[in-house]
């Protein structure tokens, strides 16, 4: 565990060393526009004034010589208030604007010469203002609400990313789902170990409760998305508010929410149980100006061992029933007994047993307004958990007893012991942001560890 902790600190360096700049759109949003008069010509020299409202950070941008303004980097979500003003004319203002993650959202403002008498002008704008030549191919924004509101079993992102029309399963617009792009807050979250059919961590690297939105890209052709063939999906993670907000969480489920019948037959149902508990906190350090979010939560998932028992006078093996195995009782009892005696190793039970697959979450966020025109946000994230596997039901013909069965098979039964753990661990550190316009984005901070051991009793 230490040297993990060493690992996870090494991190942050790490991220700093390896930043990179790009105008980065995995992780913030955009706003562009034109601003003209009511000839339509466009005003240069126009200042637009986007105002985050929970934090009040401020982005400021002058529109061009075609009175054109482009905002870069800005939070995702809201809500925004804009203001225009330009000499000579009237100041309007546009309220309860919000930011999809990764797009660009069009505003055009047309101002009115003062010399009209108009009193403010105040408009409500329209959050789904998004179809503008800034669009990159096919896209699913998953927001905030409906992360909150719809059912999730697995609780992964997973369930949400199934959302995208084109989406089967992991597989994405026909292709297969190694070929994609996870990406948390600009951060590498594939699954490098090569082998694995799902994100890392066991498919669940972070708490749902840590995301604020999640945007999956189709084909995406936007030349800053690079390095793979498949979808791109990203996520951005919560970040603290003028306001301290949190709240507490606790899930569970067992054997009695699962069917035992089918038409009139009875399904026999081994014994399950999951629980999921955590917590959120963020709110303002120096209001205004420094922020903080951090997140916990604990996992354990119970499964049964196995559903197969020894052969026995009352119940032999061979009779039909699938679930009897050939060896019996005191045959496996005078095994652990002498490897138990003998060599100091307990086997465990062989029937009847559980499994238990716990997993921890942590995630901390720190962002700092430093000025108008620069900010510094980091955030590190852990992941720790482990599943249990049976032994290997390989076999060989190449043994004596004539049907070379496997471990797993009919006539043998393994002992709880004998199966192994897979570790699932995931340490992950972001980016930091000095600039609206040049980010310095981190995408391979992430140290992810795997390993095959022992399992032991609990």
């Amino acid at each position: 565990m230490r040297r993990h902790l060493y690992a996870s600190v090494a991190l942050v360096p790490m991220a700093l060393l390896s930043a990179h700049m790009s105008w980065a759109q995995v992780s913030t949003s955009a706003m562009t526009g034109i601003v003209t008069d009511k000839t339509g010509e466009g005003l240069p020299g126009a200042t637009v004034i986007a105002v985050h409202t929970p934090t009040n950070t401020q982005y400021v941008a002058p529109t061009n010589s075609d009175g054109r303004f482009n905002i870069q980097g800005m939070r995702v979500g809201g809500p925004y208030t804009v203001r225009i003003t330009f000499v000579g004319y009237q100041d309007v203002t546009r309220e309860n604007l919000f930011l999809t993650l990764g797009q660009s959202f069009r505003l055009d403002v047309n101002l009115s010469e003062t010399s009209t008498q108009l009193g403010e002008v105040v408009v409500a704008g329209k959050r789904n203002s998004l179809i503008n030549s800034d669009q990159q191919g096919s896209v699913t924004a998953v927001q905030r609400e409906q992360i909150e509101r719809l059912p999730s079993i697995t609780r992964s992102l997973n369930d949400f990313t199934r959302l995208t029309p084109q989406a089967n399963g992991n597989s994405i617009g026909g292709g297969n789902n190694r070929q994609n792009n996870f990406t948390v807050d600009g951060s590498d979250f594939n699954n490098n170990f090569g082998i694995g059919g799902n994100l890392p961590a066991g498919g669940s690297p972070l708490s749902l409760d840590a995301i604020d939105q999640l945007v999956v890209s189709v084909t995406p052709y936007d030349v800053r998305q690079a390095g793979f063939i498949g979808a791109a999906i990203n996520a951005v993670t919560r970040s603290g508010t003028n306001d301290f907000s949190g709240s507490a969480y606790s899930y569970y489920r067992n054997e009695s929410f699962i069917g035992d019948k089918v038409g009139n037959e009875r399904v026999p149902i081994q014994d399950s149980r999951f629980y999921q508990y955590g917590f959120r906190l963020g709110g303002p350090i120096i209001k205004d100006k420094l922020f903080f979010f951090a997140n916990a939560e604990i996992e354990e998932n119970r499964t049964p061992g196995q559903n197969r028992t020894v052969s026995s006078p009352e119940n032999p093996f061979g009779q039909g029933n699938n679930n009897v195995v050939r060896p019996k009782g005191q045959e496996l009892d005078d095994i652990s007994k002498y490897l138990s005696e003998r060599f100091g190793y307990s086997t465990g039970g062989y029937s009847g047993y559980d499994f238990l697959s716990p997993r921890t979450k942590y995630l901390a966020r720190i962002d700092w307004n430093i000025n108008s025109r620069n900010r510094f946000n980091v955030r590190y994230s852990q992941t720790e958990g482990k599943s249990p596997s049976f032994p290997s039901g390989s076999s060989s013909p190449l043994v004596n007893f004539p049907f070379g069965a496997g471990r797993n098979d009919l006539n043998a039964l393994p002992f709880r012991n004998a199966g192994y753990f897979q570790e699932s661990n995931f340490y992950s550190a972001a980016r930091i942001e000095l600039d609206p316009r040049l980010e310095h984005d981190q995408h391979a901070a992430g140290y992810l560890h795997q390993a095959e051991r022992p399992a032991q009793l609990y």
